[in-house]
């Protein structure tokens, strides 16, 4: 196998159920659809919840990453361009949505690091499966968005196993506990979006802080 392997599988996973879940849109009543957005909503609050208490970060560098990244984010309305990109409000929820619950956490960075540096894709196998699953129920309520956030996996875990692959161990401890502690923030934010909550908050344009984290 090569490195990258398991996440070309993963994201591959991620828009076979997508498609499924689109398909299956129009024969899944109101109110299921209603229950199931309800159902992410509470697993998507538990886990940064779980996230923010198994984690200790440093805190100052974790407000200057946040700092920095949403910065970073706005200055390029990130979040804007994305809305354009996806025509519609619906389509960008379901795109950061699910990127950010397909891609933070500990199965992605450890999977990353042993798929770069040890050839070993099982962990990252092992998500790709738990992912194509949750996309078919994401995508039948929320859209299309969650078929373009394969891309973002493509692009992020694909980052991250190349880098393992060409310097090893790149990532302290540190720089992850940061990063899942973010992580952590962003997916509560999404939780509360996911319930109607924090509308005018444009959390996509702190997503940049997320990735900086893990190189400082």
């Amino acid at each position: 196998m090569f490195p990258g392997f398991g996440t070309l599988v993963n994201a591959s996973l991620i828009v076979v159920g997508s498609f499924l879940g689109i398909k299956a849109q129009r024969y899944i009543p109101c109110s299921i659809k209603e229950g199931t957005m309800n159902a992410i909503g509470l697993f998507t609050l538990m886990l940064g919840i779980k996230l923010l208490y198994e984690n200790r970060p440093e805190t100052l560098k974790v407000f200057f990453l946040l700092m920095v990244g949403s910065i970073f984010g706005h200055g390029i309305k990130l979040e804007e361009r994305l809305h354009r990109l996806l025509k519609g409000s619906e389509s960008t929820k379901g795109f950061i949505t699910a990127s950010l619950l397909f891609t933070v956490g500990p199965m992605t960075l450890l999977g990353c690091i042993l798929e770069g540096s040890k050839a070993d894709s099982s962990l990252l196998l092992s998500k790709a499966f738990m992912d194509g699953f949750s996309s078919i129920i994401l995508a039948s309520s929320m859209g299309k968005g969650v078929a373009f956030s394969a891309l973002f996996v493509l692009v992020f875990q694909g980052t991250l196993t190349l880098l393992a692959f060409y310097l090893g161990g790149f990532i302290s401890q540190s720089s992850m506990a940061n990063t899942l502690f973010i992580g952590g923030g962003l997916i509560i934010l999404t939780s509360a979006k996911i319930f109607g909550l924090l509308e005018k908050v444009k959390l996509l344009n702190m997503v940049p802080s997320l990735v900086i984290s893990l190189f400082v």
